[in-house]
């Protein structure tokens, strides 16, 4: 028990001296997580899915030998079942404790803002219109590069590696003018082979803390998967904020030549901004959306299908354990944090065109 005491210690520290949460953020995290996070890298399958089934048949194993013992067990049964109950609690405490170290206490960490030139404001409906408009025009731009007759359920063989190389290239030109997003080892993003459980969840990528891989859902449209890897290489960064994270990816993505990597961003960053505009001024957000290009509304309808098609107990549950664990982890506003990343997207925005009246200003 002692590992997870000294874990509830280290998070409750953490919670309220962010300064030192961001000293560890820079210096412990890196050192750790490249230490546990190096043999996995070396390999082109997800460890951590085959460990999950692994502890998972162990956990089975361990139950079923604990109740054979107790029911065996004549004047000993409360003993053993102490024993049983202790094991559980002893790998339970550890777990916490290893989560803490490898991901954890980078929840109370500085946001990713305190490291760019934007600044956290409030925005008006005017901008999120304009955001919108923009992310469009730019979606219809990029998606005719791709080719009118390329249908983006569609995916090579190929394709996974070469984005899963790209989006570690990604990170790494973003990290020249962030240099707090700078790692040593990056680890390659990963396919999952149980897909298909994924989609039923919802789950577009998870990040692992005890493999730190970035674990990516094959199964979805093609078009999404590059924006999932950068966001999941985002907490890698050790970023774990989601907003932050997907903003991150959207950063990454778009500073990227190769147009599904660039349009993968830009869908990412345009569904949730058009989802936010809808809720604040539906009308505007349906002309919006109606002057996407014919290819631009067909993906979105392709995603909104694919998605739907899930929709059911397992998502459900998957999306409620998933506010618990994110409101649980500094996330107040729990599976709603995701949406923030407009906030982040109107701030970039708000700033290019401060610095745009500035140049213009300064020619004239």
């Amino acid at each position: 028990m002692i590992p997870g005491v000294v874990a509830y210690i280290l998070n409750k520290y953490a919670q309220n001296h962010p300064d030192w949460a961001e000293q560890y953020s820079r210096s412990g995290y890196p050192a750790l997580s490249n230490a546990v996070g190096f043999l996995p890298s070396l390999v082109k399958f997800s460890v951590s899915e085959w460990l999950v089934v692994l502890v998972l048949l162990f956990l089975l194993l361990y139950i079923v030998y604990y109740v054979r013992k107790v029911i065996i067990s004549k004047g000993t049964r409360r003993l053993e079942s102490y024993r049983g109950v202790m094991g559980i609690v002893a790998m339970c405490s550890m777990i916490y404790f290893c989560f803490t170290v490898l991901s954890g206490l980078n929840y109370y960490r500085y946001s990713f803002l305190s490291y760019t030139e934007y600044h956290a404001e409030t925005y008006s409906v005017e901008e999120l219109e304009e955001l919108c408009q923009s992310l469009a025009d730019d979606m219809g731009l990029v998606r005719a590069e791709l080719g009118e007759d390329t249908d983006l359920l569609v995916q090579a063989p190929d394709d996974f590696d070469y984005y899963a190389q790209h989006s570690v290239l990604a990170l790494q030109m973003l990290s020249e003018k962030y240099p707090i997003l700078e790692r040593s080892l990056y680890s390659t993003p990963k396919p999952v082979v149980m897909s298909k459980l994924m989609s039923r969840a919802g789950i577009q990528g998870n990040s692992c803390p005890f493999t730190l891989e970035a674990n990516i859902n094959v199964d979805m449209p093609v078009f999404m998967i590059p924006a999932a890897m950068t966001h999941e290489l985002a907490h890698q960064c050790g970023f774990m904020q989601e907003d932050e994270a997907g903003f991150i990816s959207y950063l990454a993505c778009t500073q990227q030549d190769e147009p599904m990597i660039l349009y993968s961003g830009l869908f990412l960053a345009f569904d949730h901004s058009i989802s936010l505009l809808e809720k604040v001024d539906s009308d505007k957000a349906l002309v919006i959306k109606s002057s996407l290009s014919q290819k631009v509304q067909h993906d979105m309808v392709q995603s909104e299908q694919y998605w739907g098609k899930y929709e059911g107990i397992i998502s459900n549950v998957s999306r409620s354990v998933n506010d618990v664990y994110l409101k649980a982890n500094n996330q107040t506003e729990g599976v709603s944090s995701y949406d923030k990343m407009v906030n982040l997207l109107l701030a970039e925005q708000r700033d290019n065109l401060s610095r745009t009246s500035v140049s213009l200003s300064k020619i004239n």
